[in-house]
């Protein structure tokens, strides 16, 4: 019975080690290790030598991932110094746009104040123009109607002047017509009705006029006397004529006299106000000019600080993507690093494993490849 229970434990053994001699062989190492044994084990190849090539394997494994380590771990350092600097660059870019955007905040407050301030001074020009276009309007139309009023009373003028030449021209006496002579003086019958008719057609005209109407109506008045000195030949009455012409002279003179020293007073006091017109007009043109000037620093200022935050963005845009293709390479290198790792402990425990079954169960790894042998594994055959 006891022998039975012990060829039953051998059998268990032995099945043990067969299915870990298969798993060695899954792998590409290690059916390539089981393979050199087996070929050196057929050769009379010393035990100690294939122990020795395993142990130098094993430890070409272990310098090899040390020096990978060692590889990774430098790398990785440069990564991460890489990429802390990249991080820094990208957050003073930040921190220059907080600062930008900061101006800009600044700035365009400023500048459409500026504009504003701008629309209502040239709004406030554009009333005060018309205040001076009005003035200057009703200026031109007082001018006017004094050039008129001139015309009328130059045109009056010119008919007395002319009914007294009437009278001059054709009544013959010495002294006549000289103002307070007392002689006596005779006349032709044909010069009153050379005046009245002068009279009449100038009173006709003169009725018409817009400033000497009142003038009109004496002409008038001149005429009928005129007639009345013809018919009686009223000497006293022809002295009177003369003597109204005279005095309607002294009352126009005395008009225009009037009517210009009102003009001048209007001239004055328009050139006065126009003064303080055109004054105000000056200073809202230099404060426009100071507003357009400040107006354009500031929007030079919001140009170059705009340039400024787009190319801030476009240098934060390509840092990013530096950092990122850099952080991907570094993840990439650490990824291989891992994979490498993996694949040499891998390896390194199938060369353990199989150094352990050559200290602990040589015999069944003899029988292994005895069988694999007269299954026809040419592999394992010499």
């Amino acid at each position: 019975m006891k022998s039975i229970i012990i060829l039953v434990l051998v059998a268990t053994a032995f099945a043990t080690n067969l299915a870990a001699f298969e798993k060695l062989e899954k792998s590409k190492l290690g059916k390539t290790l089981l393979n050199t044994i087996a070929i050196q084990m057929q050769t009379g190849e010393p035990l100690e030598r294939i122990f020795q090539t395993l142990y130098d394997l094993e430890d070409r494994y272990q310098n090899d991932q040390r020096e990978d380590d060692a590889e990774n771990k430098a790398f990785q350092g440069v990564c991460d110094a890489d990429l802390a600097g990249l991080n820094q660059e990208l957050a003073n870019l930040e921190q220059r746009d907080t600062e930008l955007q900061a101006t800009l905040d600044e700035l365009q407050p400023v500048h459409d104040q500026k504009v504003g301030q701008r629309v209502a001074k040239l709004a406030e020009k554009a009333l005060l123009q018309k205040v001076i276009d009005e003035t200057t309007a009703k200026r031109q139309e007082e001018n006017d109607d004094f050039e008129a009023q001139r015309e009328e009373f130059t045109f009056v003028s010119g008919v007395l002047a002319e009914a007294r030449r009437l009278f001059t021209d054709n009544l013959q006496a010495p002294a006549f017509l000289q103002k307070g002579a007392s002689e006596a003086v005779h006349y032709t019958p044909q010069v009153f009705a050379q005046v009245a008719s002068h009279l009449n057609a100038a009173a006709h005209k003169a009725g018409q006029m817009k400033h000497i109407r009142t003038f009109g109506k004496a002409i008038k008045l001149m005429a009928q006397l005129a007639v009345k000195a013809q018919q009686y030949a009223n000497q006293e009455l022809t002295g009177r004529i003369i003597q109204l012409i005279d005095d309607l002279q002294n009352q126009l003179q005395q008009a225009f006299d009037l009517a210009r020293k009102t003009e001048d007073s209007r001239r004055q006091a328009f050139e006065a106000y126009n003064t303080l017109l055109n004054r105000d007009m000056n200073k809202l043109n230099s404060a426009i000019a100071n507003l357009e000037a400040e107006i354009q620093s500031l929007a030079d200022q919001l140009a170059a600080t705009h340039s400024s935050q787009d190319d801030n963005t476009a240098r934060h845009e390509a840092k990013t993507q530096q950092r990122d293709d850099r952080r991907a390479e570094c993840q990439q290198a650490a990824y291989e690093y891992q994979q490498r790792r993996s694949a040499r402990d891998g390896d390194r425990q199938t060369v353990s494993d199989l150094i352990g079954h050559l200290n602990t169960n040589m015999r069944d790894l003899k029988e292994y490849i005895a069988m694999r042998v007269a299954a026809g594994d040419t592999d394992l055959s010499q």
